[in-house]
Formats: C-alpha cells, structure tokens, sequence
C-alpha cells in the first residue's frame, strides 16, 4: 500500500492514488466470439431478455474457449429475471439497447462478481437501464452491481431511475468507470455511484439525483475520482464512516456541483477506524445546501459504537463555490469526534461563499490550517466554534456549464433517458471519447 505524506507536489499525490493498472487487459477485438442474446431465446421487445442474457452467458461465454463478448443489439426489451453473471474470464458485455425494469423482485437486476479482464460497454453510447423506479420507489433492485472483480471497465452506459442505487462496486480492484450519464429521482436513496475496492478510476460521470453522487465507502484504497458532474444532485461523499473504517489513498479532483445537498461530505457518527492521506483538488459548486461538509456528529444516522473516526492528512486545494444560505448551513464545516480529534486537516486557496452574503465557519475538535482551523500538536477536543468571516478575497462567482439542471426530477413519473455528454467539468474534455465517437 502507498503511503503519501503531505507536502509532496499534487502531480506525486495524484499518482500515488492508482497503485497499479486499471482495465481489461485484452483488447475488445480479441473478444470476438459473439454471443448474442438473440441466438439464445431472445428478442428485440422482450418481456424478459434475463433469460436470454443468463443463458448467452452460461451457454456461449463460459463454455467457449475463445475470448468472448455477450451482446444484447440495439433495441428495446423488458427484464423481469435478474441475472448472476460470474466467474468469466476475459470477456465483454455490449449492451447497445436499452432495457427497462418490469419486476418489483429486490437485489440487483445485472450482477457480475468474480470476474477477470473483463469489459462492460455500449459501442452506441446509447445503451443502459431504465430502472422505471417511479413504480417501485424503494420497493425493488439496484440497477448493476460489480463484486470482487478484477482489471475490468464499464463506460458508455446509461442508466435511469433505479429504485434503489444506480452503480455499486463491491470489492475487487483494477477497474475503470467513465462516460456514464445517470439520471435519478429527486429522493434519498438513489446513489450515483458506490465504490469501495483497491485500485479504482472513475471519471467523466454525470449524475442526478438527491442523494450521493459518486461515494468512497470503507474499505477503499488508491481511489481516483475526477471530472465529475453533479448536476442537480445530492453531491459526493466519504461514508457513512462505520466501525473498523479504512480508507486511504483518495484522490477526488477537478469536481463540478450544481444545486443538490454538498459539494463534498465526509460523514459519521460514532464509529472507529480511520481515513488519511486524501486529497480534493479543483471544486466547483452552486447553490448547494452544504458546501465543504465534515460531520462526524451527523444526524441522519444512529450513533455506532466507538469514539469516532479518525482523520487525518486530509487536504482541500482550489475550492470556488457558495451555498445557499451561509448562516443556515457554513460554506465550511468541520465537526470532527471529541474524543478522536482530526488533525493535519488543510485548506489551500478554498474560496467558499453564500448566495445571502453572510457566512460562518464551524469547527470542531478539528486541527490543521485554514478557515476555524486550530494550531497546535496536542489535538485535545474543544466545542464547536462558529465565526462569522466576509467574503474571501479570491472569491468569484462560480463558473456553469452549457446543461446545468435548474431542477431535480420527480419521483412518482418517468424520467427520461439522456444522453451521456462530452464535457463533465468546465473546460475539460473528457478523457476517453464515447465510443460512437471512436
């Protein structure tokens, strides 16, 4: 495991975060055995495309010796049989249609767990899920779920109102996730993107919704976020930090929020273990509710046994951004356990404000330089602390972008399908083009 000690240049910190490669490692062309789920019981409109889908995989993809890809064509289908997919070798999934939840049966609808080299696509870019979750608010399966699997991608794929969580990556280690676009209701309970493994980038992902929109949970290590959109979403977080966390190594940067709940938190309440050696680089928010959010007195969940955990080597470098309303809820907020104090928390050029124009800071038992920070290596625990501050002198307005939501989507009628973009964050492109582009 890489350590990274602060005071190395941003460049070494960013690449400390990846401690290997991520990816498949052979090439979509080399996967040309074709199973395609119309040779194995499917049709375009189907009621059901599981079956097919599960019986391409059994039948074609793990019996060939051949490299495989599993392919449903561009079209529409209905899936009521969720599908295990697992133990493959050196394959890929090409999903050019689009599927929609017709079953209210819970877990995940497209499972693959234990698998190796493998690749989940849409060469139209247009491919995904519609989860139809206003039928099923909280009552039904998560959308994909990705389990121990190993040097994997999954990129070009949309995916719309899951009843529960859009994307979870369970364990594993070696992937990549880019060019997604998700689109959620404007509820709890619709996670973007979920990851905790070793080894994982995820970049060039849109999300909306009112809850995370792209979360490290524990245990994670040599994670890498960057050129995300949280557009009208409930922003991106660290947790809910529980018993035994271990997160290290996290790198999130070039981060743009509009709207939604914080531009990043990283919350708990209780709990023990600890998250060091992080960084957030390059922030961009509006009109959030919550601006630069540590709370390990959150509210909204019970308190766990322990003394809380502990941070430390935590640094925020380059925010630009305002909440709504900066005597409500602080632009800056950093709330750490009385009785496991953070410390080495810094703040570099973070231009936090508020569209009232006034403002406090709110600090907590927390250590390090910038904003309520407090001096000093003895790191005993004090009260909250809320000052008033003017408005930083390196403040501007912060920057849109051509697509900015001025609203969430309900959730009790269907959300449309969007299309995946090419920009995820002021003036960059991203990374890898989409794959009807190449």
């Amino acid at each position: 495991m890489l350590a990274v000690a602060f005071g190395l240049t941003l460049s070494a910190i960013a690449a400390a975060q990846l401690s290997g490669s991520v990816g498949p490692i052979t090439s979509l062309s080399d996967k040309s055995n074709l199973c395609n789920v119309l040779d194995y019981g499917g049709t375009i409109g189907s009621s059901d495309i599981g079956p097919a889908i599960q019986k391409a995989y059994d039948d074609c993809v793990l019996t060939n010796s051949s490299a495989s890809t599993l392919y449903v064509p561009e079209g529409d289908y209905d899936m009521q049989t969720w599908v295990t997919l697992s133990g493959g070798t050196k394959w890929a999934f090409r999903l050019d249609g689009l599927i929609t939840r017709t079953s209210t049966t819970t877990g995940n609808m497209i499972v693959v767990e234990n698998a190796d080299d493998f690749e989940f696509y849409s060469q139209n870019s247009a491919g995904g899920i519609q989860g139809a979750g206003y039928q099923c608010r909280n009552d039904g399966p998560r959308l994909i779920r990705m389990v121990t699997s190993t040097r994997w991608s999954l990129h070009d794929l949309i995916l719309v109102d899951s009843p529960e969580f859009h994307l979870v990556i369970q364990d594993g280690s070696g992937g990549e996730v880019y060019n997604l676009a998700i689109r959620g209701a404007d509820i709890g309970g619709s996670d973007g993107v979920d990851v905790w493994g070793d080894n994982y980038w995820i970049h060039d992902v849109e999300v909306t919704n009112r809850d995370e929109c792209v979360t490290v949970k524990s245990p994670a290590s040599n994670i890498l976020v960057e050129r995300i959109w949280c557009n009208q979403s409930g922003g991106s977080a660290m947790g809910s930090l529980a018993v035994n966390t271990s997160i290290e190594n996290i790198l999130y940067r070039n981060v743009y929020t509009v709207g939604g709940n914080q531009a990043y938190m990283i919350k708990g309440n209780g709990g023990s273990g600890t998250v060091q050696n992080a960084v957030f680089e390059n922030f961009i928010s509006r009109d959030t509710a919550y601006g630069l959010d540590i709370n390990e007195y959150w509210a909204s969940m019970s308190t766990l046994a322990g003394n809380g955990v502990l941070l430390y080597n935590i640094t925020f470098k380059s925010w630009d951004g305002n909440v709504a309303d900066g005597v409500e809820r602080s632009p800056i907020q950093i709330l750490c356990a009385d009785e496991t104090p953070c410390y080495d928390i810094y703040l570099e050029d973070v231009y936090m404000w508020s569209l009232t124009d006034e403002a406090t800071w709110k600090c907590e038992s927390a250590y390090g330089n910038g904003a309520c920070l407090e001096s000093g290596t003895d790191y005993t625990s004090y009260a909250e602390q809320t000052t008033s501050y003017t408005q930083p002198a390196g403040y501007t307005t912060p920057t849109t972008m051509s697509g900015d939501l001025t609203a969430g989507f309900g959730s009790t009628t269907l959300i449309p399908t969007p299309t995946i973009p090419t920009m995820f964050f002021p003036g960059l492109p991203q990374i890898s083009p989409l794959m009807k582009n190449q």
